[in-house]
């Protein structure tokens, strides 16, 4: 009977070390990340005899003046996490884009990047996905019905401690 005890005392051991390690090694472990840009067309609309079969309607010029040209700076979360950088939009072949550069954030376990409304709670945004890295630059796609200028801030989340790490507004 004492092997056994001293067996699952053991395994609760490490079973506590692995869950330690997971949670304070980001604050010492930073992941870098360098993507290019998203893929953009260089090719360009012949023009035909009958213009209007080219030209975007106006639903679809509307759609890209409300996304085109929102950018804006990374700043601190709450507590003590350090956050900076710059955001972008970029429209690209297969959709929008929110691009992070020069993008420096404390690191940490379980970190999501969340688009939010003004004054609402990071849960009830959209999330982008889990963040590729604490540092560099990167690119994530946003949903095609997602209307940026109601989902204005960019917000990194880290969801074990339900912590925001930094954010940032979109703006013309």
């Amino acid at each position: 009977m004492k092997a056994f005890t001293k067996l699952v005392i053991g395994l609760l051991l490490v079973l506590i070390m692995v869950i330690g390690w997971w949670l304070i090694s980001p604050l010492f472990l930073d992941q870098t990340v360098d993507e290019g840009l998203p893929p953009v067309s260089t090719d360009t609309v012949e023009m035909t005899e009958d213009p209007e079969a080219v030209a975007p309607d106006a639903e679809d010029e509307a759609k890209d003046s409300e996304t085109l040209g929102l950018s804006g700076m990374f700043m601190d979360g709450e507590k003590n996490y350090q956050t900076s950088g710059t955001i972008q939009t970029i429209n690209a072949d297969d959709g929008l884009y929110l691009r992070f550069e020069d993008f420096q954030t404390t690191n940490g376990p379980d970190l999501f990047v969340y688009l939010i409304q003004p004054g609402t709670e990071t849960t009830e945004g959209i999330s982008l996905g889990a963040l590729k890295g604490n540092t560099g630059n990167q690119n994530y796609l946003v949903p095609e019905d997602v209307d940026l200028t109601q989902y204005s801030t960019v917000v990194i989340w880290c969801r074990a401690f339900d912590a925001d790490f930094g954010f940032g507004e979109l703006k013309q």
